[in-house]
């Protein structure tokens, strides 16, 4: 598994997002990222779980949502939810 930290990566919205921390968790790659502003220089204050998927040698992030999977994740990084 490559390390993808401090990376950034587009969303099909076309939405950046950097990576702040990366999870294995069952053999599947799980990012926590950070909103990068319109201008590329900051971050925003809004955080989301992506999942990497791989389908026919394709790799792509989508959200992830489900809620149990979520707390795993959370867990394992030690990330406090508010």
């Amino acid at each position: 598994m490559e390390n993808r930290i401090n990376q950034v990566v587009e969303l099909e919205n076309g939405k950046k997002y950097f990576i702040l921390k990366q999870a294995i968790y069952l053999s599947e790659n799980y990012f926590v990222v950070a909103e990068v502003s319109e201008d590329g220089k900051d971050l925003k204050d809004s955080f989301l779980i992506l999942h990497e998927v791989k389908e026919d040698d394709e790799a792509f992030v989508k959200v992830e949502t489900d809620p149990k999977t979520l707390e795993i994740i959370l867990k394992h990084l030690d990330i406090k939810e508010d």
